[in-house]
């Protein structure tokens, strides 16, 4: 598998200096930014116990020393990696639905956030023994607060859309995030139907059953 990421410098210079003082808070919020970059394109790509502090430095063009000065561990790095993306999506999703706030706008924005889940199959594979061994790492308080920030955004989305459920809350939450979740079968089912026709009849009458 190959991972085309871009080594990173500020100002044209090596990220690799002899002392941690060097670097302003500019420079180090720029560096966060690069690894969460690049070890998103890893977990796309490897997995996470395939990729090493080693690799993430290299791919950031950073030290050991320069990671350990801004995160504490590996697991450190991916949870923030996984906001990041979590975050561009949800905030996309929501511009897309801003756009059209409708029934048929969210379920076009839904359609496209499912494609987005295609590209970072880390959001919603998360039963694999690879994403559990990051997940089983996480504190209590940060897995609680993922779930928290995912069901925040969902319901921003629903009041976005000018939208009224049916169902509960919870229920809707659930049936949208097993829709989403089919991705990881997409390609087997493909080679037996068209399971982009039959993702979005799913999606246009589940609407229909979820809100008025």
């Amino acid at each position: 598998m190959n991972i085309h990421i871009k080594y990173f410098s500020l100002r044209g210079e090596s990220l690799m200096p002899a002392t941690r003082k060097n670097f302003s808070a500019e420079d180090k919020n720029n560096i966060k930014k690069k690894l969460q970059e690049v070890c998103a394109a890893f977990w796309a790509e490897q997995g996470y116990k395939e990729t090493s502090i080693s690799k993430l430095c290299k791919g950031a063009n950073i030290s050991t020393g320069t990671f350990y000065n801004l995160y504490e561990s590996k697991e450190e790095l991916f949870l923030d990696a996984l906001k990041k993306v979590q975050t561009d999506l949800n905030e996309q999703f929501i511009a897309d639905i801003k756009q059209s706030p409708s029934k048929q706008g969210f379920i076009a924005a839904i359609e496209n956030l499912y494609y987005e889940y295609e590209k970072n199959p880390f959001l919603y594979d998360n039963k694999t023994v690879d994403f559990l061994a990051f997940y089983n790492k996480l504190s209590e308080a940060d897995k609680a607060k993922l779930e928290e920030d995912n069901s925040d955004f969902f319901r921003q989305a629903i009041a976005h859309a000018n939208l009224t459920l049916k169902e509960s809350e919870q229920m809707a939450f659930a049936v949208f995030s097993v829709l989403l979740s089919t991705v990881s079968s997409k390609e087997a089912l493909s080679k037996q139907f068209d399971f982009k026709a039959t993702f979005q009849f799913m999606v246009q009458h589940l609407m229909d059953e979820i809100f008025e």
